[in-house]
């Protein structure tokens, strides 16, 4: 037995292989390089289209022809709900669990979920290898792996806060989020195995998902630099919180780049190309900072910036989910994330962002998840509040202050804080009671926020709270 296991280990050795603590160590090693590489990102998100370099007014002289972008948030279009009803948020309400349950992750679906057979699945290792690969779903999970807590948000996160969206793509207010575990084997291993050829710069990873966007048929696509591919934390994922892929979650197999925006993360993967480069599909170009349509000084979205978010207290209004308290104290809950970067600080305001409070924050539950914070909050006996919360990591990113004026030519990357409106009643206690919430309710368009015999409209704050931010109630 002790010889069979010496030479199953000198086996692995001269493949490239490697077993399931050295596939952590590569984890922990790529997350220092990934926190470093996540400050460069974000320094450049901010050189290019950060408000304070670039605006809605600077982008009106580029393209005064533009019909891509709104000039209001109540212009929503069937097809954005459309794809809003397809590609849903998280329940923002889950914030309070560890790990997000796979009904509560967020979903993006470029085309359609398609229907691959596990039993005769074959991922293919093609281009620039010494050895080209195919693979059976069973010799992937028999390979060493790891389980991982990895925060995941989409690119497009807080589109809606923008008051000059752009109205062709999904609708996201802050709950493209989810923080599963992810159970999987290493990428770089396989293709150390393979053997990558001189010359080689580039990993294209291809989907099963089929469609057109941009007036081009295509499947989806995106690549990683041979450098980024080899550092040792993307995976090769079968498994979502202990069980297989759900359909829509990418079954049987999808990767997962730990730290980095989920339009890396290809689902239904079925080939992985090596080329010399440089390719530049539609998913690059659609996933780049730019300041107009065609901008050669665009900027790849990449790690994953600071956020925090709360579990909105109370309970909520059917129709406009306002939230409803009884007076006195509320602990507020949520998470913050970083990517690989840890965390340094939670900051609560309880007035629409005049004053911010410290609030108590614990441990990361992974090198790539999310750390759970909360704030003991002491309520007005009666009237109505507005909560916000933001995150600072330890590298000294912050997220984005509030603006009309920021603008990016897709609506990437939002970070403004969540606002969460909060109605306080002690009426709340008690079952059959009686709540006036038509103020919130005629709040929802604009034309009909006025005096009427049910009260007064809503200012600007509380509308903003409201119905800025789709799901952040």
């Amino acid at each position: 037995l002790i010889f069979l296991l010496i030479v199953e280990f000198s086996l692995v050795a001269a493949m490239g292989l490697s077993w399931s603590s050295s596939f952590d160590e590569q984890l922990e090693q790529a997350a220092l390089e990934e926190a470093e590489l996540a400050v460069d990102a974000r320094k450049a998100r901010v050189a290019l289209v950060g408000v304070e370099n670039y605006n809605i007014n600077d982008f009106n002289k580029l393209e005064p022809e533009n019909w891509r972008h709104t000039d209001s948030r109540e212009d929503i279009t069937s097809a954005e709900l459309q794809l809003a009803k397809r590609c849903h948020g998280a329940h923002i309400e889950m914030l309070q669990e560890d790990i997000t349950q796979a009904g509560s992750h967020y979903l993006l679906i470029h085309y359609d979920v398609p229907y691959l057979d596990a039993r005769t699945f074959e991922l293919k290792i093609t281009g620039l290898v010494e050895k080209e690969l195919s693979m059976s779903l069973a010799e992937i999970k028999r390979r060493p792996a790891s389980t991982q807590a990895v925060l995941m948000a989409c690119a497009g996160t807080g589109r809606m806060h923008t008051k000059h969206r752009f109205w062709t793509h999904v609708p996201w207010g802050p709950d493209s989020f989810g923080c599963a575990k992810w159970t999987g084997c290493s990428l770089a291993d396989l293709l150390r195995e393979a053997g990558i050829k001189e010359g080689a710069k580039q990993v294209i990873f291809t989907g099963a998902d089929k469609g057109v966007e941009a007036g081009k048929v295509q499947y989806y696509q995106r690549s990683l630099s041979v450098e980024e591919a080899l550092r040792g934390h993307v995976m090769l994922v079968y498994q979502m919180n202990g069980e297989d892929l759900k359909p829509a979650h990418g079954f049987p197999l999808r990767i997962i780049v730990p730290g980095w925006y989920g339009m890396a993360s290809v689902k239904w993967l079925t080939n992985i190309e090596v080329v010399e480069g440089p390719w530049w599909g539609h998913q690059m170009e659609a996933y780049s900072f730019r300041r107009a349509a065609q901008d050669p000084d665009r900027v790849p979205l990449t790690q994953l910036p600071v956020r925090a978010l709360m579990a909105p207290p109370g309970v909520p209004d059917f129709f406009s989910r306002a939230r409803v308290v009884a007076p006195g104290t509320h602990r507020i809950v949520g998470k913050v994330w970083a990517g690989a970067v840890n965390i340094e600080l939670v900051e609560v305001s309880c007035d629409y962002g005049k004053t911010w409070n410290k609030a108590t924050l614990e441990d990361k539950n992974g090198l790539f998840g999310w750390a759970n914070w909360f704030y003991d909050w002491e309520t007005p006996q009666e009237g109505t509040c507005v909560l916000m919360c933001r995150g600072f990591d330890q590298k000294g990113r912050s997220q984005d202050v509030p603006s009309d004026e920021a603008f990016n030519w897709t609506g990437m990357g939002d970070t403004q804080p969540q606002m969460v409106y909060v109605r306080i009643d002690p009426n709340v206690q008690e079952t059959g009671n009686t709540i006036n919430l038509v103020p919130e309710t005629r709040a929802a368009k604009k034309t009909l926020n006025v005096k009427t015999k049910d009260g007064a409209p809503l200012d600007a704050c509380a509308c903003d709270a409201l119905y800025r931010q789709p799901g952040s109630q």
